[in-house]
């Protein structure tokens, strides 16, 4: 199957000629294919709808669904906002009462704002607080973690966790540094972060990787600790890794313990959960994210998760219900189907980042968004989707990144265990645009395979023939 794959890249005349459903039929053995493609003019010659009623997992092409409806719903300009409050007075240098720092789940708060909100004691002068400082978490409710989300990714930072309190983006960097074959790994983690991590891991060669099937793992404990064990590859002398945390509210009080302990403030009360229940309290500071627009773009760009799945849980918040999965879900259905007209009442979605893999949707759903986007070209969800060869996820992509198709292709990817996904726009050898979808489900390849795989070479072949013949 491979080599008939090649054959057809190497001779360009045959693949322009080829019929398509010839190509599908060298999708991988066992795989699921789903293809739509539709012109944006009426004078475009090509239009293909192939098994495009099948529900199959979205992946990150999820997030055109997820930032349609925030744009929508919240508006470009919306900024999400951390708040400080205060309840006592001020005498000389102590605080008689307590303070609140009300979280709302903005994508990019930093210890920087951190420091800003806190600031305003140091600014007043307040060396000591004798009650406590109380961190509101209400604004979301259920679990941090969406349905799906598979348990084997929880410690990394594309699983980070969506809470009200999240705090430089609920992820922490640190290092394993091989320190010679057959010699322990040694873990580094800058000291000012807040995590506890055991490690045995050991530096090993491919091939005793390979013989004792000796892999990496990470065990989350309770907190935000975590046990290393398992081996690393020789070849690299640092191994970046990336840490989600697990437990957001130990993460934000321990960093408030710090900024306080900078700033020179004496808390004699405790860090703890607790909330706004009276009238007493007096908005003391606020700071407030990146615009909407910037947001959308980099979860785009990038298709970062927790911007996601954060913007979701937002768009499920009112005054009378606090934000969560399931509301946030409902939000975006009702959104879509009255502003696009688009009926998702079938779409089984439990997240805004499509990380899990219990989210199904159709490739015509995908389609009818980007036909409505395309009749809105200021829309930031239309403006900000990478371009092969470019920018974004679609920088490097093997399937696009060269001619004839760099440049040529503006879509969102998607990628999930045994499912690679590509939905958006093609600029065609014609000058025709079409809008196209193609969502492949059920990979299962072997773990040593040639480069390029069967699956890139499958996708470029396709992508190059709609290029051709569009």
């Amino acid at each position: 199957m491979l080599m008939r794959l090649l054959i057809l890249l190497m001779l360009a005349p045959v693949v322009q000629a080829a019929e398509w459903k010839s190509i599908i039929d060298l999708a991988p053995e066992g795989s699921q294919v789903a293809l739509v493609v539709e012109p944006l003019s009426a004078t475009a010659p090509l239009q293909i709808h192939y098994r495009d009623d099948r529900f199959l997992p979205p992946a990150s092409t999820l997030k055109l669904f997820t930032a349609t409806a925030a744009e929508l719903a919240l508006g470009n300009a919306h900024r999400f906002e951390t708040r400080i409050w205060q309840r006592g007075l001020q005498r000389d240098g102590r605080w008689q009462g307590d303070w609140l720092l009300e979280f709302t789940g903005a994508p990019d708060l930093n210890r920087q704002q951190l420091a800003e909100l806190l600031g305003v004691l140091r600014t007043r002068k307040i060396r000591e607080i004798s009650g406590d400082l109380l961190l509101d978490t209400r604004y979301f409710s259920g679990y941090d973690r969406a349905i799906g989300w598979p348990w084997n990714n929880l410690s990394v930072c594309y699983s980070a966790p969506a809470a009200a309190l999240t705090l430089e983006g609920n992820c922490i960097a640190a290092s394993l540094n091989n320190e010679g074959s057959g010699k322990p790994a040694r873990f580094f983690a800058p000291a000012h972060q807040p995590i506890e991590v055991t490690s045995e891991v050991t530096v090993l060669d491919s091939n005793s990787i390979e013989e004792q099937l000796c892999t990496l793992e990470a065990r989350v404990g309770p907190g935000n600790r975590y046990h290393l064990s398992g081996c690393i590859n020789d070849r690299r002398d640092v191994l970046p890794l990336k840490f989600a945390i697990n437990a957001p509210i130990a993460h934000g009080k321990a960093l408030v313990r710090q900024e306080l302990s900078r700033l020179g403030i004496v808390l004699r009360g405790e860090i703890r959960i607790g909330s706004r229940d009276d009238d007493d309290w007096l908005l003391a500071g606020r700071v407030q994210s990146a615009p909407l627009q910037a947001l959308l773009t980099e979860m785009l760009q990038d298709s970062d998760n927790l911007i996601a799945d954060l913007t979701l849980k937002n768009l499920g918040a009112s005054a009378h219900a606090a934000g969560s999965f399931a509301r946030g879900v409902r939000a975006l259905k009702t959104e879509i189907t009255q502003q696009t007209g688009i009926n998702l009442e079938l779409a089984k979605l439990t997240d805004g980042s499509g990380l899990s893999r219990d989210n199904l949707l159709q490739a015509r759903q995908l389609a009818e968004l980007l036909q409505w986007l395309a009749k809105h070209p200021e829309m930031t969800t239309y403006q900000a989707l990478p371009v092969s060869g470019e920018n974004g996820t679609l920088k490097y992509r093997r399937s696009t990144r060269k001619e004839p198709l760099k440049g040529a292709i503006q879509a969102k990817s998607g990628t999930v265990n045994g499912s690679r996904n590509l939905a958006g726009y093609i600029d065609t050898a014609s000058g025709e645009r079409y809008v196209f979808v193609l969502m492949l489900s059920g990979i299962s390849l072997p773990e040593k395979m040639p480069r390029p795989t069967p699956v890139t070479v499958f996708e470029k072949s396709l992508l190059e023939w709609i290029y051709h013949n569009g």
